[in-house]
This record gives structure tokens, C-alpha cells and sequence, in this order.
């Protein structure tokens, strides 16, 4: 299965832009088990909040009282007791769960969303790998073409006794290691496959197509807005300051736990004869948390390294992600430039030197050893123009997930320039 897939893919290889991926994303949601159960479990932190009760559930007492022959009669004084207790949500311990329990649900609704964000971002650099592989089979596979049709004239060459076997030998060595390599990119591509189809929640054999490598992008320049949008919308640390809102939350509930509990209570007295009722009394009953005043501290001191955590770690992204966006646009930019020299400068004087020795050898007049070396620089020089674009869009797509992107701006205008007077 592996030998045949390149040519069991579709001749119209699609190119990896950041709208193709964005396309294959909009399916995560319904296939990729990860992001289900996130959202499962944002599903389930939403019904928790609406779920949290104002009003704690009254207690209902009912029992019989029994006198001895010196106590008074029971028509006087009643045999049946009722109560009812009704918790009073007076200090806002209630409000304060409540507001717990909604930080709780937008953190999980954020989780979603940034495992979302990451997800695209490595399904674009699994694309660009993929597309990588596809142009190295692409390059091998002509490499090997050019080995045979060179191994071709020097066979015929050698029937005529015209050279020696060494040069034969040593090239079917190199078609022997070309077709080797070859094999093995074959499976290193099958391989990909299968970890894009992961991403996408497929199955192992479902087919993702073939991939191609984009145009080298444009030179870009840091522009000071995108460290603040980076700020805003870095899925990571919104995610962190979520947590940090949880965790004042948390603070908040914790200091309000340590407020007396309220109870309204109110009791009756009936005899059993007549039903009657003989007594009532109303009751406030409240907790004495004083007694255990050294606990609530100790858990009021841990909800605040709690928080003092959750904040060191929100100005440790920010931290991050500024310094992140300027080594992504040095990548990029890096990328670009290795791309350039390999593009427009390598490989063109090397294909003019290649052919003319190539045409040399064919001939009979040229040298072996020196057709094989430009080819080496040949496929060197393929190898690096194509690794750095694949380079130079990984870091684009680190640097779209730092900022909230979903399409790579284009790159600003060059200044019109002033015509010159005399």
C-alpha cells in the first residue's frame, strides 16, 4: 500500500494555506474525540452553574411526645411536634458558589476553544510536513530518472567496450540508494497520513489527499499591534486568565465560608385527640464558625497562593508571548531568505552546470564523478528551498495561533516614494 501512494493520489494536489486548513477545521468539532469531550464537559459545567441554589432545601420534623403520670396531660400541652428549618442565604455564601461555578463553566468553554486553536495549528504543520514529503518523492523520483537514462548510455557505452565497469558499478550503486530512498519516503508519507487523519479524527486509512508546498511568502516586518493582539487573543494565556478569574472566585467563596450559617426554624405542638394545636415558636438558629477560625484561615491563605499562582503564570505568558512573536517573525523571515538563495541563486547556476555536464557525459566526453556531485548540489539545493518554505509557514502558523488568526495578513504596502526634483 505504501509503494503505490503516490500514484493512487489525486493528480490536482491541493496547496496548505491557512484557508484550507481553516476549511478542515470547521469539521473538528464533529469528528475529533478530543474536542467532544471538551465540549461535553463545557456542557456540563453550564448546567452546574445554572443548577447552583439560591435557597437551600428546608427540613421538614415530625415526631411524638409522650409524658409520664407526674408531666401534664397531653390535651393540654400536645403529643404531636411539627418544624420546618429554612437555611437563610444572608451572607452571600450561596451567590458566591454560584459565581464559582460560572468561572467553572467559562474555563471549560475556553479549554475547548484553545485545544481548537492548537489543534489547527498542528494540522497546518502536519499538512506543510506532508506537502514537504510529497516534494522530496517528487525530486526523488526524478532523481532516479536521470540515474537510469545516464545508467542507459553507459551500458551502451560498455557493450562497445568504450569504458570500464568501475563507472557502471558505481552508478547502479547510486540508482540502488536512490530507489531505496525513495521507498522509505514512500512510507515516511503513508505514515503522515495517518497523523493528519488523526487530527482530523479519521480513521487510519481514511485518504487525506495530496498536499502541496505554497509560494514562498512575502517579506514580513513586526508590527507593534500584533504583540497586542497576541495579548488579547493567545489562546493559552486567555485561557490562563480564566483561571485566574476562577481562582478569585474561589478567594471570594472561601472568605464567605467563614460567615455564620442562618436558620429560620419554626415548631408547633397538636394533640393527637382533637387535632389541635397548642403551642408554636419561631427559632433563629446560627453557626459558630469562631471555634474553627484557625481552619478557615488556613484555607483563606491557601485560595490566595492560589491566586497569586494563577496571576505570576497569567504575566509569565504575556511575558512569553511577546517574546514569541518576535522569534516567530525571525523564523519566517530566516526561512524566507534560505528559501531565496536556494530559489534564485543555487539552483539556477548549478542547473546550467548540471545539464551541460549531463549532455558531456552522455556524450562520452565527461566526467562521472563531476555529473554525480552537481546532482548531489542539485537535490541539496531542492531540499533546502523546499524545507524552508515548509520552515517559513510553520512559523506562520505559530505566529496566526499567537494572535488569534485565522487568515495571515497580507504584508503592508511600501510607502509610495517622492518623485525627485532637481
Amino acid at each position: 500500500m505504501a509503494i503505490s501512494l503516490v500514484a493512487s493520489l489525486p493528480l490536482g494536489a491541493e496547496v496548505v494555506t491557512p484557508a484550507a486548513v481553516q476549511r478542515l477545521a470547521e469539521s473538528l468539532p464533529r469528528t475529533h474525540p478530543g474536542i467532544q469531550a471538551l465540549q461535553l464537559k463545557a456542557d456540563a459545567a453550564r448546567e452546574n452553574a445554572e443548577g447552583i441554589r439560591l435557597w437551600s432545601d428546608p427540613s421538614l420534623r415530625a415526631g411524638g411526645i409522650g409524658y409520664s403520670d407526674r408531666g401534664p396531660a397531653p390535651s393540654e400541652e400536645g403529643d404531636i411536634a411539627l418544624g420546618v428549618t429554612q437555611p437563610l442565604p444572608v451572607f452571600g455564601k450561596e451567590s458566591a458558589a454560584r459565581a464559582v461555578a460560572r468561572a467553572e463553566s467559562v474555563t471549560a468553554r475556553e479549554a475547548r476553544e484553545t485545544r481548537l486553536q492548537v489543534l489547527k495549528r498542528d494540522l497546518m504543520e502536519r499538512l506543510l510536513e506532508a506537502a514537504l514529503l510529497n516534494r522530496q518523492i517528487e525530486l526523488a523520483q526524478a532523481d532516479l530518472e536521470w540515474l537510469r537514462r545516464i545508467s542507459a548510455s553507459l551500458e551502451a557505452r560498455q557493450a562497445s567496450g568504450s569504458i570500464p565497469p568501475a563507472p557502471l558499478i558505481r552508478l547502479r550503486n547510486e540508482i540502488s540508494e536512490a530507489e531505496t530512498r525513495l521507498r522509505l519516503q514512500r512510507l515516511e508519507a503513508r505514515d503522515m497520513e495517518v497523523r493528519v487523519n488523526r487530527i482530523l479524527g479519521q480513521g487510519v486509512d481514511h485518504p487525506s489527499g495530496m498536499w502541496e508546498l505554497p509560494a514562498r511568502a512575502q517579506p514580513i516586518t513586526y508590527q507593534d499591534r500584533w504583540s497586542r493582539e497576541a495579548l488579547a487573543m493567545e489562546p493559552r494565556l486567555r485561557l490562563a486568565r480564566r483561571l485566574n478569574a476562577e481562582a478569585e472566585a474561589r478567594l471570594e467563596a472561601t472568605r464567605r465560608s467563614r460567615r455564620p450559617n442562618l436558620s429560620l426554624g419554626l415548631d408547633s405542638r397538636q394533640y393527637s385527640g382533637d387535632g389541635g394545636l397548642r403551642n408554636g415558636s419561631a427559632t433563629l438558629q446560627m453557626s459558630l464558625p469562631w471555634f474553627n477560625r484557625t481552619g478557615y484561615l488556613k484555607d483563606l491563605e491557601r485560595e490566595r497562593l492560589r491566586l497569586e499562582a494563577t496571576r505570576r503564570e497569567v504575566a509569565d505568558l504575556e511575558a512569553e508571548v511577546a517574546m514569541e512573536i518576535h522569534h516567530q517573525v525571525t523564523r519566517i523571515e530566516n526561512a524566507r531568505i534560505r528559501a531565496e538563495l536556494a530559489e534564485e541563486t543555487l539552483a539556477p547556476r548549478i542547473r546550467a552546470a548540471q545539464d551541460a555536464s549531463t549532455a558531456a557525459v552522455a556524450g562520452g566526453s565527461g566526467d562521472l564523478r563531476e555529473a554525480l556531485d552537481l546532482r548531489r548540489q542539485g537535490l541539496e539545493a531542492a531540499h533546502q528551498q523546499a524545507t524552508a518554505i515548509a520552515e517559513q509557514w510553520s512559523a506562520i502558523a505559530e505566529l496566526m495561533l499567537l494572535c488569534g488568526w485565522n487568515e495571515f495578513p497580507a504584508p503592508p504596502s511600501p510607502a509610495p516614494r517622492s518623485p525627485a526634483h532637481p
